[in-house]
């Protein structure tokens, strides 16, 4: 779905959503990456830390991926990269920055308590919303494309939901 979505087209006339082919290749990378991301954090969650308080999880997750990132940024930019390792940073990056870490400790309730297909289905679901928000603030119109990846997904929601939803239209039904 999220290939299809941002997959090339026509985008001659107006403003229309798409990407170019480096973009899908893109998107296919990022799939995988969160995927492969989202099985080790809940073996992380549920595995080692299944007995664990949440917040014990979130530091021992979090600590992992501070070190990583810090030795990238010091191996990229060894002299000084310390004292400018927030350089440029304005209220608008410290309020993605606060973002961000309160959406990972939505999703890391997300992890706890639900698995990785409830994550990748919350994700997907998002589509929705990005869509309906790039309309309205900036007049973009989704491609067929969008459409059949928003449609793909929508799909894959319902076949993987299809009991609840059977239980839920038998018992309306009933009453």
């Amino acid at each position: 779905g999220a290939v299809s979505a941002g997959w090339p087209s026509d985008a001659t006339s107006g403003k229309r959503m798409h990407i170019d082919s480096v973009g899908v290749l893109l998107v296919i990378l990022y799939v995988w990456v969160s995927a492969s991301a989202g099985v080790y954090n809940e073996w992380l969650y549920k595995g080692i830390g299944k007995d664990d308080n949440i917040h014990t999880c979130n530091i021992r997750i979090y600590v992992i991926g501070c070190t990583v990132n810090l030795a990238a940024h010091l191996w990229h930019n060894p002299l000084s990269s310390l004292q400018t390792l927030t350089e440029g940073y304005n209220r608008y990056c410290w309020a993605l920055v606060a973002t961000y870490s309160l959406m990972g400790l939505l999703i890391a309730q997300v992890m706890k308590f639900f698995d990785s297909i409830a994550k990748l289905f919350i994700s997907g679901s998002s589509m929705y919303v990005s869509a309906v928000l790039s309309w309205a603030i900036f007049g973009y119109t989704p491609t067929w494309n969008f459409l059949s990846g928003m449609a793909l997904v929508t799909v894959a929601m319902a076949l993987y939901n299809y009991d609840s939803i059977k239980l839920f239209f038998s018992k309306s039904k009933d009453e």
